[in-house]
């Protein structure tokens, strides 16, 4: 079996980072976490998340070394003698070397873009030393170096790694509706396929008005979905917002649906969150039923909803809020096939994320991006300044 180390660096884009953890564990290729100085590190949104091991001088045993983005992380990397010094013994041996957004910085200090096809973030590539040729391209493989252009390229570059091992990629982007979120080339989104058809209501419901928001509490459960959280918490932070992730287990420490940790700002309760004006719940397999079961969660929401606050989710996240009730009478999608668990909402299942009155809700676990536009869109801010940023247009975003 294959293994990947994914080196984590303080300031490294916690987004990108995880959801290549999450895609190689979905597609059951062992994958560790290796924090570059240290266990815990805190990345560019200051996310606190806790890796299997540090690195050690050695990569010895990994089949792929894969570098995510994010400035601060990027600079760590490239400025990291021991790292550079052991990319370049592993990429001698043939191991590959993988790197994302402004991360092939660490390449080219270690001499391994020399004559090499690369692309990265468009905006670093001219600082990038010994580069080869940069290709305006999503993902680009030469030899056994892989790198990726940017942010909302993650999921792209995740799937050309699991597939460069051998892995299955095509089954993790059916389960995670990658094509729902993404109009690439030869992708179906389930809504056109037999299997995801379910009615949609009739009409074109009217545009809601805007809900003024400065602070959201992002929820976040036991074995919750860490790409899909951590992602929302990054793109709602872009915003100007000040976001904030509420453990609803009895440690700040949480155990995610990948095996990960991730550390919530705070502990979850009903006072703690009083004072924000909109609430997130994310989704993740097992997340859902305890919030359910949670009297002080379920009242939480119904709170919110009665006060007219702005109430999201995604995934198996929409099923909690049908349990509060807070669906009932509205449109809302969720995971492929959901209609028949939101049985109180108009469930929509050809629109990847909805917005109707207070409530926004989306699919599944590649949806963190139009999930936090739309609820951007909720929220009267233009997320067009960020989607350019994250190159969100370019990756083939919905």
């Amino acid at each position: 079996m294959a293994k990947v180390a994914v080196i984590f660096a303080r300031g490294c884009e916690e987004g990108e980072a995880l959801t290549i953890v999450d895609m190689m564990r979905r597609a059951e290729i062992e994958c560790d976490m290796v924090g570059l100085d240290a266990a815990e590190v805190a990345g560019t949104h200051h996310i606190a998340m806790r890796c299997d091991k540090v690195f050690d001088g050695s990569l010895e045993g990994y089949d792929m070394v894969v570098l995510p983005g994010g400035y601060g992380g990027s600079d760590a990397m490239r400025d990291h003698k021991g790292l550079i010094a052991e990319l370049q013994r592993a990429a001698t041996k043939g191991t590959w070397i993988c790197a994302i957004c402004a991360a092939p910085e660490a390449l080219g200090r270690a001499g391994l873009l020399e004559g090499k096809r690369f692309t990265c973030y468009p905006g670093v590539k001219d600082q990038i030393e010994n580069a080869g040729i940069w290709v305006d391209e999503a993902v680009v493989q030469d030899g056994n170096i892989i790198t990726g252009q940017g942010p909302a390229f993650a999921y792209t570059f995740a799937f050309a790694l699991i597939d460069a091992l051998g892995g299955d990629s095509q089954t993790v982007k059916n389960r995670t509706i990658y094509y729902n979120v993404f109009d690439v080339a030869g992708g179906v989104p389930s809504w056109e396929t037999e299997a995801g058809r379910w009615p949609a209501p009739e009409g074109q419901a009217a545009t809601p008005s805007p809900i003024h928001v400065e602070k959201v509490a992002v929820l976040m459960p036991e074995v919750c979905e860490e790409s899909e959280t951590v992602q929302i918490i990054d793109l709602l932070m872009r915003a100007g917002l000040t976001t904030t992730s509420f453990a609803t287990g009895g440690s700040q420490w949480v155990h995610t649906m990948q095996g990960m940790q991730v550390k919530a700002d705070q502990l979850f309760s009903a006072e703690a969150v009083a004072d924000y004006d909109a609430i997130v719940v994310p989704g993740g397999r097992g997340a859902a039923a305890p919030l359910i079961a949670s009297d002080e969660v379920m009242g939480t929401l119904r709170s919110f909803d009665e006060a007219g606050k702005l109430i999201g989710a995604l995934c198996s996240g929409t099923t909690v809020l049908e349990a509060s009730g807070v669906l009932a009478g509205k449109r809302a999608t969720g995971y492929t096939g959901y209609g028949a668990k939101l049985t109180s909402a108009q469930f929509v299942a050809n629109q990847v994320a909805v917005w109707d009155a207070n409530v926004v809700t989306s699919q599944g676990p590649c949806a963190p991006y139009p999930f936090a536009f739309k609820f951007m869109d909720a929220m009267g801010i233009d997320p067009q300044p960020i989607k350019d940023r994250l190159l969100y247009d370019k990756a083939g975003g919905r």
